[in-house]
């Protein structure tokens, strides 16, 4: 929202100058003021006083020794004014403003129960969104205006023609030039600077090359453009229709969408971005590289941004790449991020890397204290200890949920400012420093803050526990790693349970109050919470402790089912502890020991979906029930959840090592970890399991999962390669992510399994290759390429297929590709003279470009037994010499892909006559 200081402008050509400073100071008088008292009449200083219009604009201030208190320069109009102070119930009433007046209210404070006390955090006397670079940033419009004639903006691939047309800059803040308005005739175009992207532009917009006319357009930036464009244009007359052009982009930027309309409006959105914020970072810190962004309304595309952002065009999806288009039009089938990408430059000199390091600061320690109250409210302190990582900055942004309103930032006993606007608008939430950074020195900064939809109440003492990454200001969430210590107070009649370890617990004034202590470095923090039962054992194989948290109610959404199979999750907490305790056992003998000494399994009100903290699982309740209750709970058999629940437990505990152990060093590498637990789940399948039927299952369901085709005849494999990450949905594809990250991430690393497998050590090689990839990257984010160098660290001479010791033909083909092969093996089996089998065969591949290679397993199967006799190397389109092998014995068949080890569209052995 803008403050209508232009209306004086206008008014300029109306009114003397003695009229307008009249006017001036007319609306100074307007405000509200008041003294706010306790019960006892007596005065209280340094409340926290804040005055909020209908139009959102929010004003405060904190009373003085006389508990007075003043807000001036309101518009006219109706305010809602919040009166809050420690150890008092908090205060609200309405005033109206009017022209040249003051309104006066006064306020009598009730004071806070004991427990409610609990639950206020202190004030300071700061109050938000008051910088004043922000506020001239956020409120300011005042344009000078230009005229431009075929004026060419090169920004890295894209580029701006301003055929022509007026450009319109808004006023210096600090001195510095950052926002401007166009109108007129313009053109956009971006070429790719890889393939990759090439093609994946192409499956979007079926060509390779962006190229969008447009009348108006909006740029943002901290690079040199304000002196470009001037030195290449004329001053001229003011454009009217630039001020209404930049208020309708801020609205729509501003306005958060509580339920996003596509995957992209919730990506763009999803750290409350706001575009001032971003200014200010650059404003604060002239040493940052220049940046530069384009909110263009073309003629095809109403709604595409183009950005060039050195430290990282996207950061909310963990990508390093500086530069990025993106569609933001959910009416659009086009919509998507249509590239993200390095610097062109950087590809030339080869410097460009997934682990480029674009954090402001490494957070080293969190120490926070939370009240979860009665009315399931949230109140804490966050203590954070960070070191800077580079000089200068003063703009430092957390991940906090909008819903939770800070109230008081403080460095030492210093309070200092910060900016969070309404929740509903762009609520991001960021520290501003009172001076820039120096690199690796250490800071710490205390934030108080309060708010609702972390924990949702779900009936019978279960809670939905939301909001599990940004339920504290955390920075660089699944990115950074950092001790913790959680102190937390709840009811009595409930649990909690974090993460870390517990190392004390107490009871105060009604609440059960617990200590967690990390002792190795996490990624995030988190807790459950809910009237639990706890049972806890531990495993003598690993020495692991496996705890298991379960209520003995239905949540509101199953009531009425308590008389199916007497349903209680807490009555089957030992299954879903049986199965942590093995899937510990197999995952620690493959991938290596885990550091966190303790697991809890507990069980959350949802129905299907499970989710994995440092020691800490989330299972579905009906990951709790039995096969029985299961049934009749869905009134049938549902092979697809039936499947989950095989699965869920394994896959979540998997995570211990894939996600937190070993994280991921951008969006192109989430399939190393949620791909690799899918692999464990299918391990877990394999070894527990007393037959290979359901191993055998989970592969092809995830075969069919990859390539099954869509409403608009397209297979989810069709959308990218899985480097793509979260790019890979769109609206032909909107489940790609979830139908390749996964299934195909795990098939990736099954495929590997399989080509290091020989008959004398089995899996050994992989298992020390899984191990020193662990070993090396603990505690660390790894990429898609220090994967691929532990495979060639590992890899046999079989694997070299090319000859040069790398394993680019295998990354080449499944992991920035997207082609799939057919399998057929024609074969004979003919006596020999000594009593012996002669195996005679060809193996076909089709379906695939010429370079592409694979090793493909070749079994036989003894009446029942199968054994790997080996595997082919098959290139291309094509069909292998004729290869002869003795057997002693005559087998029932010979097979391909037994275990389907190979992702294949069609896997085809036929005897020959």
């Amino acid at each position: 929202m803008f403050r209508r200081s232009v209306i004086v402008a206008i008014l300029g050509g109306l009114l003397s100058f003695h009229q307008l400073v009249g006017l001036a100071m007319q609306s100074a008088d307007a405000g509200i003021a008041g003294v706010v008292r306790d019960p006892q009449n007596a005065v209280i200083a340094g409340a926290l006083v804040t005055a909020t219009s209908e139009s959102g604009q929010v004003r405060s201030t904190t009373t003085n020794e006389q508990g007075r208190y003043k807000i001036d320069n309101l518009a006219p109009g109706r305010y809602t004014v919040v009166v809050e102070s420690k150890g008092f119930k908090r205060g609200e009433r309405t005033a109206t403003v009017e022209s040249g007046r003051a309104a006066v209210l006064d306020f009598k404070l009730e004071v806070a129960a004991p427990a409610e006390e609990l639950t206020v955090p202190g004030r300071g006397g700061v109050a938000p969104n008051t910088d004043p670079a922000y506020r001239h940033l956020r409120d300011h419009q005042h344009f000078e205006t230009y005229a431009v004639s075929n004026l060419v903006l090169k920004r890295d691939v894209g580029t701006l023609t301003l055929t022509k047309g007026l450009v319109s800059f808004e006023s210096p803040t600090m001195g510095r030039v950052v926002k401007a308005v166009f109108t007129g005739e313009g053109t956009f175009t971006l070429s790719p600077a890889l393939p990759i992207e090439g093609h994946y532009l192409a499956s979007i917009i079926e060509k390779q090359s962006v190229e969008e006319n447009f009348e108006k357009a909006v740029f943002c930036f901290t690079d040199r453009t304000y002196e470009e464009i001037k030195q290449q244009s004329q001053s001229t007359g003011t454009d009217p229709r630039a001020g209404d052009i930049l208020k309708d982009l801020s609205n729509k930027l501003r306005l958060r969408q509580e339920r996003p309309r596509s995957l992209v409006e919730a990506l763009v959105s999803s750290d409350g971005d706001n575009l001032e914020v971003e200014l200010l970072a650059h404003i604060y810190n002239p040493k940052r590289p220049g940046a530069f962004k384009a909110f263009i309304t073309g003629k095809k595309y109403n709604d595409l941004r183009f950005v060039v952002r050195p430290n990282g065009a996207m950061p909310q999806i963990l990508s390093p790449e500086e530069v990025a288009l993106i569609n933001v039009d959910p009416a659009a089938e086009r919509e998507g991020i249509w590239y993200l990408a390095h610097f062109e430059s950087e590809y030339r000199s080869m410097k460009a890397s997934s682990e480029e390091d674009k954090r402001v600061i490494d957070v080293q320690h969190y120490k926070i204290e939370t009240v979860i109250g009665t009315d399931s409210k949230l109140t804490a302190s966050a203590e954070i200890i960070f070191k800077a990582m580079d000089d200068g900055d003063r703009v430092i942004g957390f991940g906090l949920l909008p819903s939770l309103r800070v109230s008081r930032v403080r460095m030492g006993e210093k309070d200092i400012s910060f900016i969070q606007e309404p929740r509903k608008e762009d609520g991001a939430f960021c520290v501003i420093l009172p001076e820039g950074t120096a690199k690796g020195k250490q800071y710490s900064v205390t934030i108080e803050y309060r708010g609702d939809r972390v924990v949702q109440d779900a009936g019978g003492g279960n809670f939905s526990v939301g909001a599990r990454e940004s339920w504290y200001p955390s920075a660089n969430a699944f990115n950074d790693r950092a001790t913790f210590d959680l102190t937390f107070k709840v009811p009595k009649k409930y649990t909690l349970v974090g993460v870390g370890k517990l190392v004390k617990e107490w009871t105060e004034e009604g609440y059960a109050a617990s200590e967690w202590v990390s002792e190795v470095p996490l990624a995030v923090a988190g807790f459950n919470y809910g009237a639990y039962k706890k049972k806890e054992l531990t495993d003598n194989t690993t020495g692991y402790v496996i705890e298991g948290y379960a209520t003995t109610e239905l949540p509101s959404s199953l009531r009425g089912a308590e008389e199916i199979g007497g349903m209680s999750p807490s009555r089957l907490t030992d299954n879903a502890m049986t199965e942590a305790e093995n899937s510990i056992r197999i995952f620690s003998a493959y991938f290596g020991k885990a550091p966190y000494g303790r697991i809890a399994i507990t069980q959350q009100p949802q129905l299907s979906f499970g989710q994995s903290w440092p020691t800490l699982v989330y299972l579905p309740i009906i990951a709790f029930f039995d096969s029985t209750q299961r049934w009749r709970l869905m009134g049938g058999i549902n092979t697809r959840l039936t499947d989950f629940i095989q699965e869920v437990t394994p896959h979540e505990v998997a995570h211990q090592w894939w996600g937190h152990m070993v994280g991921w060093a951008s969006y192109h590498d989430q399939w190393l970890s949620e791909g690799f637990a899918d692999f464990s789940a299918g391990l877990y399948l394999q070894l527990t399991e007393k037959t290979p039927d359901k191993y055998i299952t989970f592969w092809k369901r995830s075969r069919e999962r990859i390539l099954e085709k869509n409403q608009f005849g397209r297979r989810s494999n069709d959308a990218g390669p899985i480097w793509m990450g979260l790019r890979l949905n769109t609206f032909r594809s909107p489940f790609a992510y979830q139908q390749i990250v996964y299934p195909k991430g795990g098939y990736i690393l099954h495929m590997l399994r399989s080509i290091m497998w020989d008959n004398k050590n089995g899996d050994k090689a992989f298992m020390e290759m899984m191990q020193d990839f662990v070993s090396s990257n603990l505690h660390q984010n790894a990429s898609t390429e220090s994967f691929k160098h532990c495979v060639e660290k590992h890899m046999s001479s079989r694997m070299d297929l090319e000859g040069n010791k790398r394993m680019d033909w295998f990354f080449r083909e499944w992991v920035y590709g997207t082609e799939v092969p057919s399998y057929k093996l024609v074969y004979s089996i003919t006596p020999d003279s000594d009593g012996k089998f002669i195996l005679t065969g060809t193996l076909s591949q089709s379906g695939v470009s010429d370079g592409f290679s694979m090793l493909v397993p070749i079994y036989l199967d003894f009446d029942g037994k199968i054994v790997r006799l080996g595997e082919a190397n098959v290139t291309g389109t094509s069909t292998t010499p004729e290869f002869k092998v003795k057997l002693p014995q005559k087998p029932k068949r010979v097979l391909i892909n037994y275990y389907n080890d190979v992702l294949a569209v069609e896997s085809i052995s036929q005897a020959k006559n």
